[in-house]
């Protein structure tokens, strides 16, 4: 099992952060990757369950499950179900804690997958780099350009 991690600290309030990532398709308002995403099962951005389907900048599809979220805790679980890269077993968690220490937020993305052998540092890279590291700092850009 492979297991990645990114983390951020982005300077805007971790109940503003988290009202924005809390939406299982808001991705769309600060990823750079994600230009399009809906739910395809008819629930809810927030209900345990929901299914998306996230349209990314280089025409590639991922679709992906929401496997737990909490409010009281700021966060959210999730797996693909299908995509472009040759992982299995991928479930993913984003986080977002209160730095109390000037009203910041401490963000973290990992994802823990299996991959064939000869893939491993190349998904090491692509998720680890490109989806969670990539993110967090798009995430950071739209949130500090707010302020």
């Amino acid at each position: 099992m492979i297991k990645v991690f990114a983390s951020t600290v982005i300077a805007t309030p971790a109940a503003n952060v988290w009202a924005v990532l809390r939406n299982f398709i808001g991705l769309t308002v600060w990823s750079n990757a994600v230009t399009g995403a809906r739910i395809t099962n008819g629930k809810a951005t927030d209900q345990v369950g929901a299914v998306r389907h996230l349209e990314i900048a280089d025409g590639s599809a991922f679709v992906e499950s929401l496997l737990a979220l909490s409010d009281e805790e700021m966060f959210l679980k999730y797996d693909i179900v299908e995509g472009p890269i040759p992982v299995a077993d991928y479930v993913a968690q984003m986080r977002v804690q209160p730095v109390t220490d000037g009203d910041l937020s401490y963000v973290t993305w990992s994802a823990e997958f299996s991959t064939p052998d000869a893939e491993a540092d190349a998904m090491r890279e692509i998720v680890g780099e490109q989806i969670c590291a990539g993110g967090l700092t798009a995430m950071k850009s739209y949130f500090e350009a707010k302020n």
